[in-house]
């Protein structure tokens, strides 16, 4: 027999039908309110710490950069760290002009591929300055010619060095250039969805500014390790004993100039009456000692002495209180 309900219990139904629907609702809220947006195609393999640690590696890449093309073109030439982000290959790409100068970097040692992009008005300066013009180049609307991207070549292998060179404190990293293209499209060096770091700077030269791409895969990241998370830009302060044969080797080229110093002094009726032929004394022995300055600060003593047809001077001792250990 079918029990029919009072209205009594059908209120007390209803109403705990509702609480439940309330309940249900205010869960959904709470879900909805922590929930975010999430690109499968893009997962964060680069965590903050590391990107502020890249910053700082090619913050020193820039400033590197910047001093040897300023040597290598014989012109003032900046380069600034703008940003350091994570894309996949294909956002990359997409942020590129067409044409533009475009190669593709190696790690032989790892089997690994990146990029590096200049952009087409400051390469047209190098080339102008590199064959005799002043480096304003000009704004031109086509790509290189294939004389022009050779002329180019030798300016990007200095920046490639130089991006190896930032890298050796992390890993035995040497970048190789193994391609070149004005259209990026046209190199195969990743797949689209490939994650990838992107360092943009700002490099300018002479009244020309542009950008400077370069490209890494985030496997380079994780080759790398914990050594970014470590801080080793912080703590690393001792040089390795590749480090200090590296910079004993870039010592050794360094030019100084080395003179004697040799001083009088004389009346100006004197000295506007010198002529062709004449003998000036200097008013000290040959036996006396000479000061011998490099670079401008006096380093040695020495002693005036004859070499065939010329005079000479042969260093005897270090100059009171200074040694050139001492200045290095």
């Amino acid at each position: 027999m079918t029990k029919l309900l009072s209205q009594e219990e059908i209120d007390t139904l209803l109403a705990s039908a509702n609480e439940v629907q309330r309940a249900n609702q205010k869960s959904a809220s709470a879900t909805a309110a922590t929930a975010y947006a999430y690109n499968f195609r893009r997962p964060d393999r680069v965590t903050k710490d590391q990107i502020r640690a890249l910053q700082f590696l090619h913050d020193r890449f820039a400033r590197n950069v910047s001093t040897s093309l300023s040597a290598y073109l014989r012109t003032p030439t900046t380069v600034a760290v703008q940003s350091v982000e994570a894309y996949t290959y294909g956002e990359f790409l997409a942020s590129l002009p067409d044409p533009t100068v475009f190669y593709a970097l190696s790690v032989p040692s790892h089997d690994l591929v990146g990029a590096l992009e200049l952009n087409p008005d400051v390469a047209f300066a190098v080339v102008d300055r590199l064959l005799g013009g002043d480096g304003d180049g000009l704004s031109m609307n086509r790509a290189l010619t294939d004389i022009e991207q050779n002329v180019v070549d030798a300016a990007i292998g200095l920046m490639v060095d130089n991006l190896s060179e930032a890298w050796a404190p992390l890993a035995d990293i040497g970048f190789r250039i193994s391609g070149r293209d004005t259209r990026p499209q046209m190199l195969q060096v990743a797949t689209p969805n490939e994650q990838f770091i992107v360092v943009a700077c700002t490099l300018t030269l002479a009244d020309v500014t542009g950008q400077l791409h370069v490209s890494l895969p985030a496997d380079l990241i994780e080759l790398v390790g914990s050594r970014f998370s470590s801080g080793w830009q912080r703590t690393h302060r001792k040089p390795t004993e590749e480090e200090s044969g590296r910079l004993r080797a870039r010592l050794a080229t360094v030019s100084f100039p080395v003179a004697g110093q040799l001083e009088t002094a004389m009346p100006v009726r004197e000295l506007l009456a010198l002529q062709p032929g004449d003998v000036v004394t200097f008013g000290r022995a040959v036996t006396h000692p000479v000061d011998v300055q490099v670079g401008g600060a006096v380093k040695f003593s020495a002693q005036l002495v004859r070499c065939g047809q010329r005079a000479g001077l042969r260093i005897e001792e270090y100059a009171e209180g200074s040694s050139l250990a001492e200045s290095a």
